[in-house]
């Protein structure tokens, strides 16, 4: 080797001696030799060459990108990388010693910070090709290069990698990406590691055609053979054009798969040291690859990959790479990304509002070349102290948008251009500033990943829609582009916004400019800005670089429009050819350019006014404008731009009034660009073809001002603003062409209307051609023009608009739009539908029916018609033409677009449909009580939680978003302002945080405390929730808890203040007002606590309101504690309270099942919802305060509108209650129902809907009944039982025996503890009601005969009875004796007895027709009446001054106790048999056998009120409250009247009676009703004869008739089954079925087995005969509600939302069966199918069972009324 190494140094000597042995001559020799050791320091470098291996030079943390730098030949590591400062070259006499340099390795120094965030690596080759050399090649080079980054590249396969090649190194580049991708690598799975990764390469001096110098380096290296290898072949590579072509080839192949981004191929400009002989040794021509950029360098091949410093050449290399580096280091965002920012700015971006889409020209070569160079200097500056923002001015024309849209195509080039946004006063949405801002952030999103995930981090729990216009700007500009950019991009991106003095909304455009420059400098962005000069005076500010216009050198501005008109006209002349020589005459092109100066706009206008594609023309036209009378001095530029407009569009005119008025008035208030074929359709609908061509004939003429499109489909546009200005303005335009934007709108509606009266009706809809075609299947095929679809979408704005700028005129239009409602609405609908805009649809009509100026009737077309729609919008977006069917059948009969369509159905809905358009627009369904009802800030969500349950429903269209399982029972729940998150409170303590959109759990926090109270606080970052111990603060995003705040007061915290800084804590005694950040009381407000039960603040938090038990609501002020207005209405506990948006409202939800809302200000109830059918227990108010939202112990939520105008829902007591049981006659034709809490039979007729007289069943003789004191419990005595009930449900609460014989009276205690019964068995028992049993040791005997009367004292402790026995006993019911004393002197039994209030005095009425007052302390009589006939009721005053009796012949009287008559009071028709003084003493309530209850006013002795409703003897009345009588009857009911009115409020029928269950026998004559009180009556309805089956021991759920009616089979909650003999009235069997409980049943036609339904879906099958169950099997749905045998072997399954048919052998769904005649109507997915397989569509939201038969459906519903639907006939097929 060392020998080897002194050959090498002495080899230059070699080649010399040669020559000169062969003759060359000394001196030859000499000079090559001297040469050869020049070339040895010329082409070999320092350091010793190692093998091949890949060196990381930089590796920072979480790189980016990998830069990969290769180099070329004759190099070595890393000196390849090393720029030399060549002034520091040491001196020496040895003229080819090595210099001493300094060396800057500019790949370490300089490149990571210019390319930061990525790891830098140089990869190392043998690359010596004169000596010291192997034997690899190119491609073994290309398998170490891809086989060491694989190596290198572990962690991260998927990294881009930006590679650097300088001279033959860029063709090892190219040749491992060719074995990447072909996958010829060794091992093959290399391929995987970078095929697919993204890369960009910047070549250096690459020889890609190969080398000049190739063949003298081949030839030298032929020297140095002896002493080393050679790359002789790879040398010979470079002079071998077919390998190099087909290596350029097969790379070529690769860069078409799309992962190579970018190439950028760098070429010399300067020779090396013989290039006066060869040239450069990599040619400009060889160095491009042929695709891709390229650049030069200034420098010879050497230099190409050495830099020292940072000097201009390193700084155009630099940023050449930089635009290679940033899109790999920050890509564009993903599709996914982008679909997600599309999702959540929904209607918000604005599509052509880019410069790359609109159809602005850019700057004619070399002109505005100062202001564009300044503006991308200001633009690259990356001075952070400089102005951020660039406001560019000028007047109308002088080419602000032509500069904004040059200056973008130079920043995108740049990659420096953020965004942009062209606004036009011609587009809709680009004048709104609503839409700028969202597009804005989109742009910037989809141009950056990172900045995509930066938005999407914004918006994370944010809803756009939600925003105002400051939070808008801060969470889509402000807060993304805050993110530190540097890793990822060198420079600052610049948004560019043109046009703003275009927008309507100039406040709106203001604040966005107050907010851009607030912010300007705190974010990585700059901002463009151009607009005509406005108005608003801006503070300065550093930020801000005002560049206007108008103030350049009026010199510069001539010179460049000169050179646009010369340039413009040049090309004219071009091709007139000789014509064309000599023109334009320079005095023309100054006269046009004095003109225009310094409108830009002028010129532009006048140049394509004179280059029309007839050239002929030109000379013609130019001379016209010249020829124009001179232009007055005093007239300013626009005033000659106007003057052109008008020339050009008088010459465009052939004649006065010509169809280009029309035209024009047309696109210029166009919401879209209409293309020549719409305008001519719109315009001339008879004759389209030559329209079409009047269209093109009038717009060829306009070229100059209008952009019109060769294609006839192709929207025409207005090149600029002013043009639709000079237009409109009657002063500038005159009354040749101006168009007034009122007569436009107005003519385009009525184009619109008259296109879609011709259009609509057609009947191929894009293939929509049956009711059950999907709109999915034919969208793409749409048969609807371009003009019919902007008619569709447009004509209401144009309407409105109209209205708005002259109402009494546009009414006009009136008649058309009625006409159109009249007949073409649904059509209409049906067409918005397939073009997927029936959410627009459904905007435009509001904005209609909300105007203030449209007729009422337009008015009212616009709300049915929007109603229609939003109720059935699931179905018309999958199937429009079902409008016409399932729709319609949803909607008020009496409505009028119901009246004008009804004509087409043919099948009807005969029972249950509203007769007009009510409150309530929607029923949403949970399966158990909701807890708490929410609304989102936007109104358009609403949440509710039940029983371990959140649901969350989009409003507008009643679409169930999502359900969320907690793991326990929520007790309150609250969505985030902008409906992403929800929040709930568990009654077992802690809260918890969901995503609504993943559903994911978010937050989590455990607590032991039952939560009463949640809210979102601090824009939802923050939730605050109390329990009884603390109150607490979570934060959502860190997902940690912030505080947890000790009560210092006792007490359970109610609610929050909107800021969550105050509660109110209900304390029992008061209520306080704490101070939620330290627990401390700031005011107590004097109201009991423990008579609230609901609670709010209002939004100003100036006030509290409280719902209270009594039924009564308080607001009061919260700063002084005062209580002001008093509501009342509600007649039992008030359950939530709300505050409207505007604090000027309040909406109560009441245990009486209604909604009301409320004046804050006066306190008067404006308005009654009533629907729901059990307690309403939470109410919201959305923010607009157009809706509301309730949910109920009912199981639903509702919607309700608020809005004048519509009816209120007028329903009985009873109509509020759920139909509990159903059946349908086996001929179709009526449907036997029941209420809960009602023994009442409805029949209603299936044709005609109307109600048959009802039937009463259970008709038990009831002794006696009363009322507790507190009007909670009622008790009725049937026989020798009691039965207590609770009145709010009428739920039993406890049945008690004792008495020997019939009960007579019955009385509760003052304090509802107890109650005393007198009974014919003589004595009188004390009841404990706490326990339900009667009291030890009280059982009171003396009596001798019945007790018929018995009263409490006002204390409680005696007790007075009357009994037949003609005595008055008074009982002490605190000792052991019990009698005190007995009164007698009554000659006949004692019917009725009462204390007074102070217990001193006993008042007695007997069948001697006596009253008599004893006094109690002595036993005498103190006075005494006699009248006519027997008294069956007595009462005190409650100042016992008065006493009240009520006689048997029909007449009421009141004395005093001085035995003073006072009044006598006439009007029942029948013995009174209660009665009561009001606590006023000013009224008396009586109740009679009559079966009413009247009010009478003492003052006049006149009856004030009658009411009726009572079925049976009303034998107890009392005033509850001064407003309220309550009343109770032998007919088993409750009822509560209001006073005033004498409206029944409140009614609970059928106590212990309610009907359960019905069934009907085969031939409709008996019918069977399963009871709660645990018996079957079997009515014969056509004898009225009753039987009762009894048995069971708990409620009968189910019965059936077997087919020949001789059996019933009946269910119960007692777990048995039981098979019953219908005429002997006697069990036959039992079946002990155990823990399951069962809701249906159903015998076989043989009738040899029962199938039973469970709650669980599950069907059993018992053999009656056996006694065996023979099988079962799972339905898969819940709850089998009801069933019937089809056949033998077919089961009909009746669902709570479907109807199925199942065969009973396979236990499956079977819907083939033989006898077509018996099979029923089925519900499937909310589609209703006939027997003849005709279907349509019902929604189920409000249905909670389900029945059919053969010829209709009956739909049970939780509003509590009942569904029928009726096919008249099969639907026919459209």
């Amino acid at each position: 080797m060392r020998l080897q190494q002194v050959l090498l140094q002495i080899s230059p000597i070699t080649p010399a001696i040669i020559i000169y042995v062969i003759g060359g001559g000394l001196y030859t020799s000499i000079a090559i030799c001297i040469s050869l050791f020049f070339l040895r320091f010329v082409f070999l470098d320092e350091g010793k060459q190692s093998a091949s291996q890949l060196h990381v030079l930089v590796d920072p943390r979480d790189p980016l990108v990998d830069v990969v730098a290769v180099q070329g030949l004759g190099s070595t590591y890393p000196y390849t990388w090393m720029g030399k400062n060549n002034l520091t070259r040491r001196k020496t006499w040895f003229p080819f010693s090595k210099p001493k340099v300094e060396r800057v390795e500019w790949l370490r120094r300089y490149l990571p910070e210019d390319l930061p965030a990525a790891r830098i690596m140089a990869f190392e080759y043998n690359s010596k090709w004169l000596y010291n050399s192997d034997f690899l090649g190119l491609h073994e080079h290309a398998s170490a290069l891809l086989t060491a980054l694989v190596d290198n590249r572990q962690d991260s396969p998927g990294r881009p990698i930006l590679f650097i090649g300088h001279s033959y190194g860029g063709l090892v580049i190219k040749q491992t990406l060719i074995l990447s991708h072909k996958g010829k690598t060794d091992p093959p799975n290399l391929r995987q590691w970078i095929a697919d990764v993204e890369s960009s390469i910047a070549f250096l001096g690459t020889p890609h055609q190969g080398s000049n110098y190739a063949l003298f380096a081949h030839i030298l290296s032929f020297f140095y053979a002896p002493f080393g290898g050679t790359y002789a072949h790879v040398l010979k590579l470079l002079s071998d054009s077919d390998r190099l072509v087909e290596l350029d080839r097969d790379f070529k192949d690769v860069l078409s798969g799309g992962q190579t981004k970018q190439t950028v191929c760098f070429y010399e400009t300067k020779g090396q040291l013989w290039s006066w002989l060869l040239g450069p040794m990599v040619t400009r021509t060889s160095a491009y690859l042929g695709q891709g950029d390229e650049a030069a360098m200034e420098c010879n091949h050497d230099e190409m990959n050495k830099f020292f410093d940072r000097d201009e050449r390193y700084k155009t290399f630099i940023e050449t790479l930089q635009r290679l580096y940033y899109p790999l280091a920050n890509p564009v965002a993903n599709e996914a990304s982008k679909d997600r920012l599309r999702k959540i700015l929904a209607g918000r971006i604005v599509n052509g509002s880019t410069y790359s889409s609109t159809e602005v020209r850019g700057c004619t070569a070399g002109t505005r070349q100062t202001i564009l160079n300044r503006l991308m200097d200001w633009a690259r500056d990356s001075d952070s102290k400089r102005a951020r923002v660039c406001w560019l001015t000028g007047m109308v024309g002088t080419g602000k948008t032509t500069i904004a849209s040059t200056l973008c195509q130079r920043l995108e080039r740049d990659g420096i251009l953020g965004a942009s946004f062209f606004c036009s006063n011609t587009e809709d949405q680009t004048h709104n500033m609503r839409h700028l801002l969202p597009t804005l952030a989109y742009a910037l999103g989809e141009s950056s990943q990172k900045m995509a995930d930066a938005l999407l981090g914004a918006l994370r729990d944010k809803n756009v829609a939600d925003m105002n216009l400051k939070d808008t700007f801060t969470n889509l500009i402000s807060s993304p582009a805050s993110i530190d950019m540097s890793p990822f991009h060198g420079k600052t991106r610049v948004i560019v916004l043109d046009g703003f003095d275009q927008v309507k909304d100039q406040d709106r455009v203001k604040t966005i400019l107050s907010f851009i420059l607030e912010h300007a400098g705190a974010v990585a962005l700059k901002f463009f800005i151009s607009s005509r000069p406005l108005s608003e005076k801006f503070k300065k500010t550093p930020q801000l670089w005002r560049l206007d216009l108008y103030e350049r050198p009026e010199a510069e501005v001539r010179e460049d429009i000169k050179l646009y008109v010369q340039q413009r006209l040049g090309e004219i002349a071009e091709r007139l050819g000789d014509e064309g020589i000599g023109w334009p005459a320079q005095e023309q092109v100054d006269t046009i350019v004095d003109r225009a100066n310094p409108l830009f706009i002028y010129a532009a206008t006048v140049c394509s006014y004179v280059d029309e594609e007839d050239d002929n023309q030109a000379k013609r036209r130019l001379k016209a404008v010249i020829d124009k009378a001179p232009v007055k001095g005093s007239e300013s530029p626009t005033d000659k731009l106007y003057a052109l407009y008008k020339q050009i569009t008088n010459a465009a005119s052939k004649r006065p009034n010509d169809d280009i008025d029309e035209i024009l008035g047309l696109i210029v208030v166009a919401r879209d660009h209409l293309s020549i074929q719409s305008i001519a359709s719109l315009l001339f609908a008879d004759d389209e073809a030559d329209g079409a061509s009047r269209v093109s004939a009038v717009l060829s003429a306009l070229r100059s001002v209008l952009s019109v499109p060769k294609d006839r489909t192709v929207g025409v546009r207005v090149i600029h603003t002013s043009f639709p200005d000079f237009l409109t303005d009657p002063a500038r335009s005159d009354e040749t062409h101006h168009q007034d934007p009122f007569e436009c709108h107005r003519k385009l509606a009525t184009c619109c209307l008259s296109l879609m009266e011709k259009l609509l009706d057609k009947d191929d809809i894009g293939g929509l051609q049956e009711p059950d075609t999907s709109w999915g299947d034919v969208r793409k095929g749409a048969n609807i023009s371009n003009a019919l679809e902007y008619s569709c979408v447009h004509w209401i704005s144009h309407v409105v608009e109209a209205y708005s700028l002259k109402p009494e005129p546009a009414k006009e239009l009136e008649a058309d739009i009625s006409r159109f409602f009249d007949v073409r609405v649904l059509r209409w609908l049906v067409h918005m539908s397939v073009l997927g805009k029936l959410s627009h649809a459904a905007a435009s009509l509001r904005k209609l029916e909300l105007h203030s100026q449209a007729s009422a009737r337009v008015r009212k077309a616009s709300m049915e018609a929007r109603r229609l729609m939003s109720q059935s919008y699931s179905l018309l977006e999958k199937y429009p033409l079902q409008i016409y069917y399932s729709a319609l059948m949803q909607i008020p009969k009496k409505s009028d677009i119901a009246k004008r369509f009804r004509r087409d159905w043919n099948w009807e809905v005969t029972s249950g449909l509203a007769e007009d358009w009510e409150r309530c627009e929607g029923v949403l369904r949970l399966g158990s009580m909701v807890k708490s009802v929410v609304f989102s800030n936007d109104g358009r969500m609403v949440a509710a939680c039940a029983w371990e349950e959140i649901r969350i429903w989009s409003v507008e269209d009643l679409k169930k978003l999502c359900v969320v399982r907690p793991p326990d029972d929520p007790a309150c729940i609250v969505l985030s302002s902008d409906g992403k998150i929800v929040a709930a409170g568990f009654k077992k303590g802690g809260i918890q945080i969901w995503d609504i959109e993943t559903k994911n759990e978010r937050v989590r926090d455990i607590g032991k405390e039952s939560i009463s109270c949640i809210a979102f606080i601090d824009k939802d970052q923050e939730v605050i929730y109390g329990s009884s111990k603390s109150i607490c603060r979570y934060s959502v995003k860190s997902n940690e808890q912030l505080t947890d705040i000790k009560l210092k007061l006792e007490g359970r915290p109610l609610s929050f203040s909107r800021d969550g800084k105050r509660a109110l804590l209900n304390g029992q005694v008061h209520v306080y007002i704490i101070n939620t950040e330290t627990g401390d009381k700031i005011s107590t407000l004097d109201i009991p606590g423990f008579e609230v039960e609901a609670s709010a603040f209002s939004r100003d938090g100036e006030k509290v309101v409280f719902g209270l038990y009594d039924g009564k609501i308080r607001i009061f002020d919260v700063q002084s504690g005062n209580g002001g207005a008093q509501l009342i209405g509600h007649v039992d506990a008030v359950t939530s309270v709300a505050f409207s948006g505007d604090d000027q409202r309040i909406v109560s939800g009441s245990l009486d099942a209604s909604v009301r809302i409320w004046s804050v200000s006066d306190g008067k109830e404006e308005i009654k919802l009533v629907g729901h059918t059990s307690w309403v227990v939470s109410v919201a108010y959305s923010d607009d305060g157009l809706r509301i939202a309730s949910g109920s112990n009912d199981g639903t939520v509702r919607i309700w509108s608020v809005e004048p105008g519509l009816e209120e829902r007028q329903a009985s007591s009873e109509d509020r209650w759920k139909v509990t049981a159903l059946a349908l006659s086996s001929d179709g034709q009526r449907v036997f129902y029941a209420r809960d809490r009602s023994r009442r039979i409805h029949i209603r007729n299936v044709d005609n809907g109307k109600e048959e007289r009802p039937l009463i069943v259970g008709r038990d003789h009831v002794n006696t009944v009363a009322i507790s004191n507190d009007g909670r419990h009622a008790v009725i005595a049937r026989g020798k039982r009691l039965h207590i009930y609770n009145i709010d449900d009428g739920d039993p609460l406890a049945d008690m025996e004792g008495h020997e014989d019939l009960i007579l009276s019955v009385a509760f205690s003052p304090d509802n503890q107890r109650m005393a019964t007198g009974s014919r068995d003589k004595t009188i028992r004390i009841w404990d009601l706490k326990i339900g049993k009667e009291k030890k040791k009280k059982q009171l005997e003396g009596h001798e005969d019945s007790v018929w009367s018995v009263s409490f004292s006002a204390d409680g402790s005696k007790l007075v009875s009357g009994s037949s026995d003609q005595t008055v006993r008074i009982w002490d019911l605190e000792s052991e004796s019990a009698m005190i004393k007995t009164l007698r002197g009554h000659t006949g039994p004692v019917l009725c007895v009462a204390f007074s209030s102070d217990s001193q005095m006993v008042v007695s009425g007997s069948h001697d027709k006596t009253v008599r007052v004893w006094d109690v302390e002595i036993g005498e009589v103190k006075q005494q009446q006699t009248y006519g006939d027997s008294i069956w009721s007595v009462a005190f005053s409650p100042s016992n001054s008065k006493i009240v009796s009520g006689c048997n012949c029909h007449r009421i009287y009141i004395w005093d106790l001085e035995g003073e008559e006072m009044a006598v009071l006439e009007g029942h028709t029948d013995a009174i048999i209660s009665v009561a003084f009001s606590f006023d003493q000013q009224k008396v309530v009586s109740g009679s056998h009559d079966k009413t209850v009247r009010i009478w006013d003492l003052g006049t002795g006149k009856e004030v009120r009658g009411m009726v409703g009572h079925t049976d003897s009303v034998q107890f009345v009392q005033f509850q409250d001064d407003d309220t009588v309550l009343s109770a009857s032998h007919d088993g009911s409750y009822r509560a009247w209001d006073v005033q009115t004498g409206k029944q409020e409140t009614m609970v029928n059928g106590f212990g009676n309610r009907v359960e269950s019905i069934a009907l026998s085969s031939d409709d004559r008996l019918l069977a009703v399963g009871l709660k009180d645990h018996t079957i009556r079997i009515l014969d309805m056509e004898t009225g004869d009753e039987r009762s089956l009894q048995g069971h021991t708990d409620t009968v759920a189910a019965v059936a008739f077997s087919d020949n009616n001789e059996k019933i089979v009946s269910v119960s909650h007692d777990n048995t089954v039981r098979i019953w003999n219908v005429e002997k009235k006697e069990e036959k069997k039992r079946l002990d079925f155990g823990p399951h409980e069962l809701y249906s049943a159903a015998f076989s036609p043989d009738p040899k087995i029962v199938a039973l339904g469970g709650w669980d879906g599950t069907i059993w099958f018992w053999n009656v005969e056996t006694g065996v169950m023979e099988k079962k099997f799972k339905s898969g749905q819940k709850e089998v509600s009801s069933m019937s045998f089809i056949d033998a072997t077919h089961l009909l399954l009746q669902f709570y939302d479907a109807v199925e048919m199942w065969n009973m052998e396979t236990g499956e769904k079977d819907e083939d069966v033989a006898d077509t005649a018996n099979v029923p109507i089925l519900l499937r997915d909310e589609w209703i199918h006939s027997p003849s397989n005709a279907r349509c569509w019902f929604p189920l939201n409000d249905v909670f069972r389900v029945t059919s038969n053969a010829s209709c459906i009956v739909f049970r519903l939780y509003s509590g009324g009942i569904v029928v639907v009726k096919f008249k006939q099969p639907i026919l097929r459209k």
